[in-house]
């Protein structure tokens, strides 16, 4: 059992590692915007903004429901609610805060249940400041990962 979870940490981080790349590369191509964003942008433009919102929920989902659910597994946790799993996130040095984690929480939720259309540049801006947190937990995990052996 040990072993299978094993693997599956390897593939998830494996995932996780090319998801990271795919968000850190939306990020840079909407803070390549600068003062223009809010404003009149081309639909080209306006997809790459979609796309980093959206990339941004899911990495967060993934992180919180599949990752750090499968490092719990691997550490004989009890798997409890996301909140349990992100208390645990920062008593391992995951997060930085569980606080600032449960806002993201509710950013991705936001964004992916389509709930923004009249805040949409809040929420934009929001993810792309957001965005370098995400990236780092990304480092904090595979750090994590290789220190404890389990990839």
């Amino acid at each position: 059992m040990v072993e299978q979870l094993k693997q599956l940490v390897r593939d998830q981080l494996a995932l996780m590692q090319a998801a990271a790349q795919v968000l850190e590369e939306s990020r840079a191509r909407v803070a390549a915007m600068g003062d223009r964003l809010g404003g009149d942008l081309s639909i080209g433009e306006r997809e790459s903004c979609e796309a980093l919102t959206a990339r941004f929920a899911r990495r967060n989902d993934f992180l919180v429901q599949r990752v750090l659910r499968t490092l719990d597994q691997i550490e004989l946790m009890d798997e409890g609610t996301p909140l349990d799993r992100l208390q645990r996130a920062e008593a391992r040095g995951l997060i930085a805060s569980v606080d600032r984690w449960r806002e993201l929480r509710l950013l991705g939720n936001a964004i992916a249940h389509d709930y923004l259309i009249e805040s949409a540049d809040r929420v934009l801006a929001e993810s792309l400041g957001a965005a370098p947190e995400l990236l780092d937990t990304v480092s904090r995990i595979l750090r994590y990962v290789s220190d404890k052996g389990y990839a």
